[in-house]
Order: C-alpha cells, then sequence, then structure tokens
C-alpha cells in the first residue's frame, strides 16, 4: 500500500489553550490544544525512531522469551514466511511453496539475492542450519528455542535445488506455513568453536531485515541503521534506537517524559493518549482470550440448556464497554477473529434474556419459595461458585458483572476473588464451579489444549470430554491443504458453539502509542507491533 498524506493541526486559541491548560491529566504539551488546518506531508528519508525494551536474558531471537524485545527483532531477522496484519500467512525469505496434496511435506522456493548485514549470501544451508538448532540436533548448541515445540513434528528438511528445500512432516499438517514464521540465523556466524556463541553474551546480531546493528551498550540500548542493501522495500527511517529498561512501567515512564516516540500500554485506559494531540493511538485485536469456565464434573452444568442460558444471558458488549473501556472484540470461540479460518457463522449468543429465561424453563428450573433463585423438581438450586484471581481489577469487576448479569435470570453466583497461587491450586484441583480466566494464545492456530480430552487434568481442567469434538480437534490439526483445513476449522467452530464447553467473552484488544511526529500507515498486530515500519516516516519533503 501506498504512503497516504496526513493531516497536521497548527492554528492555536487562547481560550481552547487555557482550558485544557487547567484540567488536563495528559502528557503536557504546548501544541495540543490547535485546531486543524489542512497541511500536506510527503515521506523524506532520515531522522531516528525511539523505542525501549525491557531487559532480556539472551540476544538470540530462537530462545527469547521477551516480548519485547521480540518485537525489536522483526526489524532485524525474518522467516521463511510472516504474518500480515490479520495474522493470515504472506512471503518473507520464501517467496513461493507448493504443500504435498497429503500434507506431509512442503517444498519451499528461497529468495535471491538476499544477503546477511554482513554481506555473505542467505542460503538453503542457513535454513537448515536453523531448523536443526531449534530441533536441538546441533552438537554443542546449548539451550533450548522457544520455537522447539512447534517444529516437533518436522521430521526432515533438505535442499533439492538451486534454493529449494523439502521439508517432510511426521503426519500431515494443517499449521506448516505458520510454523515457519521463526527467525533464520546465519550458519557461517556459529561453525566450529564459534557454536559457543549461540546462547552467549557475545551473540552476534546478524540478519536479513531492514535494519542492521549499529552499536549494542551492553544492557543499556540497541542502535539499528538502515540496511541500505535489503532485498525488499527499504524504510525512511534512517535509525531505530532502543533504550533497555527493567520493566513494562519503566517503558510507561520513558514514553510519558518524552524519551521514546512508541510504546504499548499495558492498560486499556490509553485515553490519556488519546486525549494528547501530539499522540496518535493505533487499536488492534490482541490475542488475550477471556472465558468463563465451566466444570463438567457439576451435574447442572452438564446441562446444555444451563450453559445456553448463561451465554444468553449476560450483555458481553456491555460488559466491555462498562468495565474494558470498549477495548475488547466478542467472540464465541477462542479463535483470532480477523483471521481467514474464523467462521463469521459462529457467533451466535447475542445477549437475549428471553431466551435465557426460555432454557431454563425448559429444563424445569422455576423460581422457588424465596423467588430469588431457580430450583428444579428435584430441589437443586441453581447456585454455583465462581472462582477469578486477584490483582486483575478488569477481571474482578466483570466477576460481579457476571454475577449482576446472570442473578436476573435466577441463577445464583457466588464470585471467589483468590490469591494467584490458590487461584491456580483451585483449578488444578478442579475445585470451582466455573472459572473466569484468560488465555494468551499461541499465533498458531490449535484449541486442543482446551477441549482435547487427552488433556483432561492439565490444561483442559475444566474435565471437558467429547469424541466428536477430539475428532474436528485432529481433523483441524491434519488438514492436508488450506481449504480443507478452513472447512475443518469451520466444523470445529459450529461444533463449540453447539456443545459450549466455555462460554467465550471476548478477545482482548491492544494498542501502540506513537508520537504525532512519527507519520506512516500503521497496521501493528500482537505478533509484529512494527509491522508496516517500511512505510513510517519522520522526515517530510516540503
Amino acid at each position: 500500500m501506498g504512503i497516504k498524506k496526513y493531516l497536521a493541526i497548527f492554528l492555536i486559541m487562547s481560550l481552547a489553550f487555557l482550558m485544557v491548560a487547567c484540567g488536563a491529566e495528559e502528557i503536557e504539551d504546548p501544541l495540543e490544544s490547535e485546531e486543524e488546518i489542512v497541511e500536506n506531508y510527503e515521506p523524506a528519508d532520515g531522522g531516528t525512531l525511539k523505542v525501549s525494551v525491557t531487559r532480556f536474558n539472551t540476544l538470540n531471537p530462537l530462545y527469547t522469551n521477551n516480548y519485547s524485545l521480540f518485537q525489536l527483532q522483526h526489524l532485524i531477522y525474518e522467516g521463511l514466511v510472516t504474518f500480515d496484519q490479520n495474522m493470515n500467512i504472506i512471503p518473507l525469505l520464501a517467496e513461493s511453496w507448493r504443500i504435498a496434496e497429503d500434507g506431509q511435506s512442503i517444498q519451499m522456493t528461497l529468495r535471491q539475492n538476499v544477503t546477511w548485514h554482513d554481506g555473505t549470501p542467505f542460503t538453503a544451508e542457513d535454513v537448515i542450519f536453523t531448523v536443526n538448532l531449534i530441533k536441538g540436533n546441533i552438537r554443542n548448541a546449548a539451550g533450548t528455542s522457544v520455537f522447539r515445540p512447534s517444529l516437533q513434528q518436522v521430521s526432515d528438511i533438505r535442499e533439492v535445488g538451486d534454493s529449494t528445500i523439502h521439508i517432510s512432516f511426521s503426519r500431515s499438517l494443517s499449521n506448516s506455513l505458520e510454523i515457519m514464521t521463526f527467525p533464520i540465523l546465519p550458519k557461517h556466524l556459529f561453525e566450529g568453536n564459534d557454536m559457543n556463541k549461540i546462547n552467549s553474551t557475545e551473540f552476534p546480531i546478524i540478519g536479513t531485515g531492514r535494519y542492521q546493528l549499529k552499536e549494542y551498550e551492553t544492557m543499556r540500548s540497541i542502535k539499528l541503521t538502515k540496511n541500505n542493501n535489503y532485498w525488499g522495500q527499504k524504510p525512511y527511517i534512517e535509525e531505530v534506537q532502543a533504550v533497555i529498561v527493567p520493566d513494562l512501567e519503566a517503558q510507561l515512564a520513558v514514553f510519558e517524559n518524552g524519551d521514546i516516540d512508541l510504546v504499548k500500554p499495558i492498560s486499556i485506559d490509553w485515553a490519556k493518549y488519546t486525549e494528547n494531540k501530539r499522540i496518535k493511538v493505533y487499536e488492534y485485536v490482541a490475542h488475550d482470550y477471556e472465558f468463563l469456565g465451566l466444570n463438567f464434573k457439576h451435574p447442572l452444568l452438564r446441562d446444555k440448556n444451563i450453559r445456553e442460558a448463561i451465554a444468553y444471558g449476560m450483555d458481553r458488549h456491555k460488559l466491555i464497554n462498562n468495565i474494558y473501556l470498549g477495548h475488547g472484540t466478542v467472540v464465541d470461540v477462542p479463535i483470532y477473529p480477523l483471521s481467514a479460518i474464523y467462521d463469521e457463522a459462529s457467533l451466535r449468543y447475542g445477549y437475549n434474556a428471553n431466551q435465557a429465561v426460555e432454557l431454563l424453563d425448559n429444563s424445569g428450573y422455576f423460581y422457588g419459595g424465596d423467588g430469588n433463585i431457580r430450583i428444579n423438581g428435584n430441589g437443586n438450586p441453581l447456585i454455583f461458585n465462581l472462582i477469578t484471581n486477584k490483582e486483575n481489577i478488569l477481571r474482578e469487576k466483570a466477576a460481579f458483572f457476571i454475577e449482576d448479569e446472570l442473578e436476573k435470570l435466577g441463577i445464583k453466583i457466588n464470585v471467589e476473588i483468590l490469591e494467584w497461587e490458590e487461584y491456580n491450586d483451585r483449578i488444578r484441583r478442579g475445585n470451582f464451579d466455573m472459572v473466569l480466566g484468560g488465555w494468551e494464545l499461541s499465533y498458531l492456530p490449535d484449541v486442543s489444549f482446551a477441549f482435547h480430552s487427552s488433556q483432561i487434568g492439565g490444561s483442559n481442567f475444566i474435565s471437558y470430554r467429547d469424541e466428536v469434538m477430539d475428532e474436528l480437534i485432529e481433523i483441524s490439526l491434519r488438514a492436508p491443504n488450506p481449504t480443507e483445513k478452513q472447512q475443518a476449522y469451520s466444523e470445529l467452530q459450529q461444533h463449540i458453539v453447539e456443545e459450549l464447553p466455555y462460554i467465550s467473552l471476548f478477545f482482548r484488544n491492544g494498542a501502540i502509542a506513537v508520537r504525532d511526529k512519527i507519520k506512516g500507515d500503521f497496521k501493528p498486530n500482537n505478533y509484529n507491533l512494527f509491522y508496516g515500519i517500511e512505510n513510517w516516516f519522520i522526515n517530510t519533503k516540503q
């Protein structure tokens, strides 16, 4: 997408300035009260983008689990493929591919004329080396890659022609492209005695990306400069400087002090940034999925009418607007709602109190003597305990919101707010009726951890067991091609909304706050906050 023209604000009004100065809680800026006039901007090369990362244990992109460093490394390293803003696969170092009909192998054609930052040509050997390093097949390589679980089904990788690699899997694999997003390392820098650099402070920061290392000051800063030999579209911004700070709170502090240009807020209340005319906020759907889990060991919760009544009886849009300030996306399944495999038809349980009442009536639950709680003919009242964790104020408020919503239906909820250790222990032991929680879902679509019967006693802590669900999950993970994958996930999602093992609430939204001097076409997502950075600019042509 080409660069768009942008608007600026320049006409100062003294009265407006006085009003803002008296009541402002946002970052002070003498220009934030200006009114709009139109001025055109055209991008020009140059400028420095200032960002931050939190302290990390390793610079190796295959080993780090530091989210902020992972984001910065998108500028330095590249995978065979990557995710676009909607988490769909697009080419990167592999320019094309062909998936075998049985889904058990993939042949990828590598991009030509790509060089590492030190000028060495990128080859298939680099890919083969990286895969073997991730799988733990390289001798004398210390440490374990965070990408190892995703490559466990890779059985073989080899070069089969000029810049062509063939990757085999132990079974058909629907996520064969998604698992190829790992960053590629240069083999020539780790041969022989240099293998000890893999997980050491001497790790060489050399990639194929748009930016290359200019200077690394140990645990103080990382400075990058534009890679003028980059194979694709080169960025306008000349340098990226990342200051290393202790934690997430420190990241916000240096942003609010004006020392960096971009930050990811850790709270949903980013209104203080949107009210500042010198700061822009770009929102996206994150991978943080909130849910109400129902314990299938409880006989009443095995009644699907009750589960559906709970789903219909909660106004999730109201929950998002009142508690999460509108920063959420309602779903009925734990599938990223912007991805190609998400089935919009899976969104079924809109707020409908009348439907909820009818379902409870159909299951024989009517108001008892006190008139507040529904009870059936066997004397079983609709009373459940709901646990959630302390120090998550939003989730605590959501728990009491759910209590109020279900009370209107004649369902009594006893909310328990627990310390983190007790909360997890209660979940592990299955000592709950309902649990309000959340998952940070993987970038690889896979719901087996939550719903497959093989995970009962582990991540399937609601003890849900259904042979049809197990079969549909297996089909979705083994679909041999994208068409069958989409069909399999559509059927899986329809079964999830039919069965309702979880009451899905929503995906939380995330955001980045960016100083207005940084212009361009911003398309952040949870995977890559810097997505589209080649279209950002600081300097402008007059």
